[in-house]
C-alpha cells in the first residue's frame, strides 16, 4: 500500500499588497474560520484557475479555532481525495471559505495608533470592521481582505456561491460572502486508487490580523500560515 503525503507551507492570501496608506500585521490569538469547500486542481493549473477541479469536500465545517493549534498542528482534517481521478496528477489546491472571520488580537498599529480588536465594530462583507485605539484583544466579527482595494494576488477570488466558478481572481471582495483560495503544491499529487488520502489543514497565526487607517484602527483579516498534508 503506497502512502502519499505531500507537505506544503502556504499563504492564504496576499492582502499585504493591498494599496492602503499604512498597514500592520500581528498575531490573533483568536482566528475562527469555516471551511465550505476543497478542491484538487490538475496540472496545467494556477493561481487563477484551478484545471478541472475535483472536489474532496463540500459540507460547512462549522467553526474551526485555528489558533487555538500551534503552528504545524492540525486544526481539522477535512475530506477524501478518493474523489481524484487514478493516474492523474495535482499540482494545486483551491479552498473556498467563508469571508466573515471571528478573529482577536492587540498592540498592532495602523501606522498611527495601537490597535486592539475588544469592543470594536463588527465588519460585514460589504464593510471593513474598526477596532479601537489601545483596546485588549476582545474577539471581533472581521472580513478577509480589504473592503475596498483588491487583494493583490490572482489566489484570491471573492464568490457569492460555494460553487461559482466565474468570478475574476484579485478583484474587490467587497459584497462577497465567499472567497476562494488557491495554491500551489510543491511536489504533485497522484492518486494510486488503492490508499484512501484524508486532506488535513493547519494553520499558524503569526501574522493573521492587519489594521490600517492611521488612527482609525480599520481591521481585516490577512494571511496565516497554512500547512496542507494529503496522506
Amino acid at each position: 500500500m503506497k502512502l502519499f503525503k505531500i507537505l506544503i507551507i502556504l499563504v492564504l492570501i496576499t492582502v499585504s499588497n493591498i494599496k492602503v496608506a499604512f498597514s500592520a500585521s500581528g498575531a490573533a490569538s483568536v482566528y475562527k474560520i469555516t471551511i465550505q469547500q476543497i478542491a484538487l486542481c490538475e496540472t496545467g493549473s494556477a493561481l487563477n484557475n484551478c484545471l478541472n477541479p475535483v472536489v474532496v469536500y463540500e459540507a460547512d465545517s462549522g467553526t474551526i479555532d485555528i489558533a487555538s493549534t500551534t503552528a504545524g498542528a492540525a486544526a481539522a482534517t477535512l475530506g477524501s481525495a478518493t474523489e481524484a481521478v487514478v493516474g492523474t496528477s495535482y499540482t494545486y489546491v483551491q479552498v473556498v471559505m467563508n469571508r466573515l472571520i471571528t478573529i482577536s488580537g492587540t498592540g498592532i498599529s495602523d501606522g498611527s495608533a495601537t490597535c486592539g480588536t475588544d469592543g470594536g465594530t463588527a465588519g460585514t462583507v460589504s464593510a471593513n470592521a474598526t477596532g479601537i485605539a489601545d483596546a485588549g484583544a476582545g474577539e471581533l466579527v472581521v472580513a478577509a481582505g480589504y473592503a475596498g482595494a483588491v487583494p493583490g494576488t490572482t489566489a484570491f477570488s471573492g464568490h457569492t456561491a460555494v460553487t461559482e466558478v466565474t468570478q475574476t481572481a484579485n478583484q474587490n471582495p467587497a459584497g462577497d460572502t465567499y472567497f476562494q483560495w488557491r495554491v500551489a503544491l510543491t511536489s504533485p499529487f497522484v492518486y494510486d486508487g488503492i490508499q484512501n488520502p484524508n486532506v488535513t489543514v493547519a494553520f499558524g497565526t503569526d501574522n493573521a490580523l492587519t489594521f490600517t487607517g492611521s488612527g482609525t484602527c480599520v481591521a481585516y483579516a490577512s494571511a496565516p500560515d497554512v500547512t496542507i498534508t494529503i496522506n
